[in-house]
Parts: structure tokens; sequence; C-alpha cells
């Protein structure tokens, strides 16, 4: 330190020198030495101001790492710092889009861990439809499955509600010894469950589940009047589902030869689609290809959508028999019963696409791309009734890092995700950030950004991978919770946390909406569910008036009641209630 400031203190006095010198002389010659003299005064001057400004940050850094908190930075400086070391992330916050939120323990509140003797390589959720409880149950069926491949390429399936061993496996799917599983799909229709698994040699296996839910004979079991304890809750699940496994069918994709092609292509993605009774798969290559086949296994087309160096990267559900695919540089639509592009792929950006979501709320009209790099680009394919490939806005640059994406409740939620060639790649923190897509539509001013509503940090654990169960909106859920299965880099089993978010205003404002909606068309539903409380009574009631009064019509005239002998009886009641309240008035008084 005191040797830079004797430094410091040369360069001054060299400088003072040189003005004495430029004054004493005169001339031309003296003031081209001056405004010399003038310019190398202004660079020390602005080199002084860059290294204050140098020495503050590195004071704030010192001070944020002394205290064990994160500092605010401003962006450009953040963005540059993090290029050189992956612990600014980790101990700043932008300035400019600070999180809302920080805490994830409210937000992400540990239920339990699933499969904790297992090194998981896929997992995902698998909808069910609830079994309502009965008899002496407590607790509903469970709303969905986990299911997970383990690093043996063994399948499992797992009751994320209640724990404890696997419903089902582990089993193996028949790959093979010398293959590994490289793809886990499923469906996501309660009525069907199907699991799909591709391997390394590119062979394509399609099993479908059924989950049964034995129905009990409390007469038959002796509880002892009693409801069960948790324990006895988790074991009686266990033995009311029965989860089976069967093998629907198996495909590959064509050859190389027969695609025409001298290279072997290469399985990057595959996807179930469920459209009403038909079902189909349709995968992506490496050549840039989508082949559809049936239900069967049998190849019903493919065609070649893209000319990206690494095909399509991945496909995503859409509207109807849609399907969203990406490559590296474009994304577009294919028809899976035409086997054709419906309009221009829409491209337009440098760095390679990494993971692409759609917006739910905008009808799959609405595409997110995370890039690379780290920026994250928005795009609208519809304007008004016509296609388009509009860039709508853009997600604030807050990670140098590519981000996995998951929709979720007006949000997104992006895990930031080192590719794998990615220097010193475990020192990366791994965060997951909650975007808020009404707030960044308005657009970004010059004031602080409400941007992140959550930045969610796990340390000393690193998230890997993650899912979300499915999401219920009926009367009896809770519309703010869901599930999320959290897979830690380096450790066993799946982490399930309840996960807690209020949706935006206006997304809210669009819930309470649809649901009024819902409420005035299903009014029928509604009465459905009131009647069986006073069903049963009401029907047995009016079958034995109309029971009566059918006996009645039937039997002879002469049998019925004379009217004047009625009459006769009620004027007598009235005429003995008439002189009993007068009876009763003279005792009174």
């Amino acid at each position: 330190m005191w040797l830079s400031r004797l430094q410091h203190n040369m360069h001054m006095f060299t400088l003072a020198w040189l003005v004495l010198e430029a004054v004493a002389e005169d001339g031309s010659e003296g003031r081209q030495k001056l405004q010399a003299v003038v310019e190398r005064l202004d660079d020390v001057s602005h080199d002084m101001q860059t290294r204050h400004m140098t020495l503050s940050a590195l004071e704030e850094l010192r001070t944020g790492l002394l205290s064990g908190e994160r500092i605010d930075m401003p962006s450009a400086q953040r963005q540059h710092l993090e290029k050189g070391s992956p612990l600014i992330g980790e101990v700043t916050f932008d300035a400019r889009h600070r999180p809302i939120s920080t805490n994830a323990t409210r937000h992400f509140q540990y239920l339990r861990t699933l499969a904790p003797d297992v090194e998981v390589l896929f997992h995902a959720f698998m909808p069910l439809k609830r079994v309502q409880p009965t008899g002496y149950y407590k607790s509903p069926g469970p709303a969905a499955l986990l299911v997970l491949i383990d690093k043996g390429s063994r399948f499992s399936a797992y009751d994320p509600e209640s724990g404890g061993p696997p419903l089902l496996g582990p089993i193996d799917l028949g790959h093979g010894a010398r293959k590994t599983i490289t793809h886990l799909a499923t469906t996501t229709s309660q009525e069907s469950h199907l699991v799909v698994t591709a391997d390394s040699a590119g062979a394509v296996r399609v099993h479908s589940l059924r989950v049964v839910a034995r129905r009990e004979n409390v007469t038959k079991v002796n509880f002892s009047e009693r409801a069960l304890t948790d324990e006895e809750e988790i074991k009686e699940r266990h033995q009311r589902l029965n989860v089976t496994v069967n093998l629907t069918c198996e495909f590959s994709l064509p050859s190389g030869e027969a695609l025409g092609s001298s290279e072997v292509p290469r399985l990057n993605a595959v996807l179930p689609i469920e459209r009403g009774e038909k079902t189909y798969f349709a995968t992506g290559d490496s050549l840039g290809g989508i082949a559809v086949f049936f239900r069967n296994g049998t190849l019903k087309g493919r065609v070649r959508v893209t000319e990206d160096p690494g095909g399509v990267r991945g496909l995503l559900r859409g509207q109807s028999q849609m399907v969203v695919f990406f490559s590296s540089h474009s994304f577009g639509s294919f028809s899976v019963t035409q086997i054709d592009v419906q309009s221009p792929p829409c491209s337009g950006w440098n760095s390679p696409v990494h993971d692409v979501v759609l917006d739910p709320s905008y009808q799959s009209s609405r595409v997110v791309l995370a890039l690379s790099d780290g920026d994250v680009l928005v795009f609208s394919t519809t304007r008004g009734k016509s296609k388009a490939c509009d860039l709508t806005f853009k997600f604030p640059h807050v990670s140098a890092q590519p981000f996995k994406l998951q929709a979720f409740r007006g949000h997104v939620m992006a895990l930031t995700s080192p590719l794998e060639d990615t220097p010193r790649r475990d020192e990366h923190l791994r965060e997951i950030y909650f975007f808020n897509l009404a707030a960044m539509e308005v657009g970004l001013g010059a004031s602080p950004s409400r941007a992140i509503t959550l930045q969610a940090a796990f340390k000393p654990k690193q998230p890997e991978d993650y899912a979300l169960s499915a999401v219920y909106v009926g009367a009896q859920s809770d519309r703010t919770k869901s599930h999320i299965g959290i897979r830690f880099a380096g450790m066993k089993g799946i982490d399930l946390f309840s996960l807690s978010l209020k949706p935006p205003p206006a997304v809210q404002a669009a819930m309470s909406t649809v649901a009024g909606e819902q409420e005035d068309v299903s009014w029928s539903s509604s009465l459905l569910s009131w009647f069986p409380k006073i069903g049963i009574f009401g029907v047995a009631l009016i079958g034995v008036i109309l029971w009566n009064l059918r006996k009645a019509a039937n039997q002879p005239r002469d049998d019925e009641l004379d009217e004047e002998f009625f009459q006769e009886q009620l004027r007598k009641a009235r005429a003995a209630e008439k002189a009993e309240k007068e009876g009763r008035a003279k005792r009174e008084d």
C-alpha cells in the first residue's frame, strides 16, 4: 500500500515539475507542453476515480464476506466480475434487480426425503385420480406418483404424500445390461399412465402403469373403534395401493441408411402425446428430424424441421395435436397429425438455446427461451389471428449461467444450470429464481425493478434438477401451494418440499374470473354434490307418498271417507278446543 502511494506521489511531483517548466517557457512550444500536461492530468484523474471505485467495491465485498450477507452491486460490474469468479454471484445481488424475498425456508417447506438410499438419475410426477377416504382412513389416496430412474437404470414409483418404501420397484425395464437410460417422459393425463424411457442406443420402451386402490371391508377388520395413527395410515395406504407395470410397445429411430445419411441419428428428445383416445409418441433426433409413432410403436412419419447443428434439442406439449420443438437457434410448431411444420420457425439470436418453456396463461402462444449465455427471451407467436414471431420482452440478466425453466402461477421458475464445459463448474452457486412475468411485461424503468419475486438458495446443497407436481384448482384445493421434488448434486434421494408462492395480482384476478365462470357454468355439478346429503331421504318420502296415493285410488268407493262425516268431526274437534281454552281462562281469573 505504501509503495503505491509513493509511486503516486512521485508521479504527481513529476507532473507538477512539467507544469512549472511549461509555464516558464514562452511561445507555442510552451503552450503545447502545457496542453500535454493537462491531458495527462485528465488521464490521471480518470485513473484515480476508477481505482477509487475499485477500492470501494472491494471494501464492500470484504464487508459482505465478513458479515455473511450479500451486498448490492451495479449490474455492469457484477456481470463483468462474475465471468472471472463464480464467488461474485454468491456474495452479491444485482442492485437494480434485487429480489423481493430471499427467504427460502418460508416458501419451500421441507416435507420428507423420498428414496433416501437411491442415486437418482431422472424423476417426474405422474398425476392420479384422488381416491376419497372411506371408513377409518383419514386421508385420501395420493394425488400423484413420483417415478424415478436410478443410476442403475432401474425404475421405481413412490407415494410422495406418505413416503416409505416404493410402491413399485426397483425393477429393470428391459433396456439391456450395457445400456443406460438417457430420457424419461410421462403422460399428464389422469386416465392413463404411460412411462416412456429411451436408452443410449436409441431404443424406446413404453410401459403402462396400472394403479388400483383396493377398498377394504372395514367390517372384517378390527380397528377397536378408533382412527388410525399416522404410521398405521402409511402402512394401510401402501396396502391399499397396488401398482403394476406392463410393456406396451417398443420402437427405435430409423437408421441413417433409411434416412439417406451417413450419420447415425441420436435421440435427443421423446414426448408422449394424448389427445382423446389417440396416443402418439414424438421423437427429436440429432439430424434435425421429428418422427411420430403410433401407440403400438409403428412409425407414422418423419420430417426434417431444422438444419441447426445438434438437430432438435427438445419437445414440448402445445395446444391440441401441436408440439413445440426447439433447436440451438430456432423454435417452431409441429403438427402430429399432419406430420408437418405449420409455420416458419422463429430465430434471430446468437447464443444457443438451453431450455424452453411455454407460458400457460397465453395458451402456449408465448414462448420463453433460456439461452446459454444467461439471457432469457420471450417471444409471441400470434398477432391477432395471424401467426407471428415477435420479441415481446427480455428478462433481466442476473446470471452468466443458463437456466432450466418451469412455469408456475404467473412466474417462471429458473434454476441456474452451468454447462458441462463451464470452468470451475461446481463452484457456481445454483439458485432458483422466480421471475414475475406481469412486472416485466409492463417494462423496466430506471428505478429498481420488481421482476424477481423470490431468489432461493439451498446452501450448502446445490440443486441439480427439479420437478413440479400437478396443481389442483378444484374447490377443495389450496391454490397457492404445490409440491416440488428437488434432486441435489452429490446426494441421494429426492427432497420433497411444499411450495407456497402467491400469484401476482393480475393472475389472481384472472383466476377469480375463471373460477366465477366455472361456478356459473357448473351449477349442475354443485347440485349433484349437494344432492346425496338429502337425496336418499327425499326419494324415499316421495315414493311412499306416491304409493299411498295409488293405493287410495285403487280402493272401492264404498270405503272412501264421507265428506259430511269428515266436516262433522272437524266441527266437534274445534268446539272441544274452544271449550278447553275458555275453561283455562276462567281458572286463571
